[in-house]
């Protein structure tokens, strides 16, 4: 049975980073949110742990609080507590949203005392000093004061200053002893890595009577050098007499073959993005904000105007690599790697227009991005009796702004691949 049920709103997100400094663009930044692996703004895990005590009507006499994060949570969107298990040690508890358990809650009352323990290695230290005028600040119904303080401390640390930007916290140990120490937060860090390569760090929190141990992952961005394009590829660039449509050039692969064909100043390049704006600025560049959910007629516009035209075809939403079955967003991929481009091929048919698909090499043939790709190449394949001509090309792996935060090894950029494999090249030139 379900007790009470919450949610959080993005201004409350704003006005937590506020109160706790804890400004990690992750939370309050939507096109930060959006290029994220989450796709959206995420709410704090602080912010939860807080809304959830004072929710619960939270009793003050627990020795340890264990929470562990299974999944990052959303804004506006219900989160529903369910109490799993109570007796006289201990109550557990489970937050779920959208049906999905995010986190997992133990509060035990037993009154065991609990010590940090040195740390091996540190590699990290910090304090933060907490006087009576800051301390006022933090001041909660249910939650102590002095908890609170620690809390909106860890979640500041973690999100601004180590690991910083890209963190996330997994698990928090919240034990309350009898000893009360000084007024002072005082965190050492030590690292060690988990079995897929993320890094896993492990913190510790010392503040007035509180031991709190808590674990964060550094998920690390992606940096993306391009190397200056080879004379071989600048040959089959400047060989291009048709005008080019990229719709989605704003970034990966997309944004890749925009500057590539940007060198070729006998051509119009024409570009769409949607969130992310281009930042390319040619004379023989148009570009144009489309929405392709909503606007594909202004991608039939530009077809029509620019004939002949070669399209390559890279708008994407967040892609998943897990198996994740949720109807909304296999809809979602349908629309983008079927539906539309689909309907973009055929009006494209009545002009000189040629016309390049992305699929991909399927690692994991169970998750939604696979199989909704695999079905694409089938009924794409299918509209080859059109007058369009059509390329699909399965694409290796390559960096691009989906494997943010996703990668532990370096993939090639997309133009090294073009460089040494000559089928990637025919394919992309059309020269097949």
């Amino acid at each position: 049975m379900y007790s009470d049920n919450f949610s959080i709103k993005e201004l409350e997100g704003v006005n937590f980073a506020k109160l706790s400094g804890d400004n990690n663009i992750i939370h309050i930044d939507k096109i930060a949110g959006y290029n994220s692996v989450y796709g959206h703004n995420i709410v704090h895990g602080v912010l939860i742990i807080l809304k959830f005590l004072n929710k619960i009507k939270f009793r003050k006499n627990y020795s340890h609080i264990k929470i562990l994060f299974t999944k990052a949570f959303r804004y506006n969107s219900k989160i529903k507590i369910r109490k799993i298990k109570e007796n006289k040690s201990e109550i557990s508890y489970e937050l779920i949203q959208r049906d999905s358990v995010n986190a997992n809650i133990k509060i035990n009352f037993s009154q065991k005392h609990h010590i940090i323990q040195s740390l091996k290695k540190v590699t990290f230290k910090k304090k933060y000093l907490v006087s009576k005028k800051i301390r006022r600040k933090f001041s909660s119904d249910y939650v102590p004061a002095e908890l609170k303080v620690a809390l909106c401390y860890l979640s500041k640390y973690v999100g601004t200053v180590y690991p910083g930007e890209n963190s996330a916290i997994s698990e928090i140990n919240i034990f309350n002893n009898s000893i009360n120490r000084i007024d002072e937060i005082s965190i050492n860090l030590a690292s060690s890595l988990l079995a897929k390569g993320f890094p896993l760090i492990e913190n510790r929190l010392i503040y007035k009577n509180y031991n709190i141990e808590f674990k964060t992952l550094i998920r690390p961005k992606l940096n993306i050098i391009l190397n200056k394009p080879d004379k071989k590829i600048l040959k089959e660039t400047n060989s291009i007499n048709e005008n080019v449509l990229i719709i989605g050039g704003s970034s990966g692969i997309g944004n890749d073959l925009l500057k590539l064909f940007l060198n070729n100043k006998k051509i119009k390049i024409i570009s769409t993005y949607y969130k992310n704006k281009i930042k390319e600025n040619r004379k023989n560049l148009i570009v144009k904000n489309v929405n392709i959910e909503t606007d594909l007629k202004v991608v039939y516009k530009i077809i029509k105007k620019f004939e002949p035209i070669i399209i390559y075809y890279f708008p994407t939403p967040k892609i998943f690599f897990n198996p994740i079955n949720d109807k909304n967003l296999i809809e979602l991929y349908k629309k983008y790697f079927i539906h539309i481009p689909i309907k973009i091929i055929k009006y494209a048919s009545n002009f000189q227009s040629k016309f390049f698909y992305p699929s991909t090499i399927y690692n994991n043939t169970l998750s939604p991005y696979s199989s909704i790709k695999l079905k694409a190449e089938n009924e794409i394949a299918k509209l080859r009796k059109l007058k369009t001509t059509i390329n699909i090309l399965k694409i290796p792996g390559v960096n691009t702004k989906q494997n943010l935060s996703l990668l532990s090894r370096k993939l090639p950029n997309f133009r090294d691949l073009i460089s040494r494999d000559k089928k990637i090249l025919n394919k992309v030139f059309f020269k097949n």
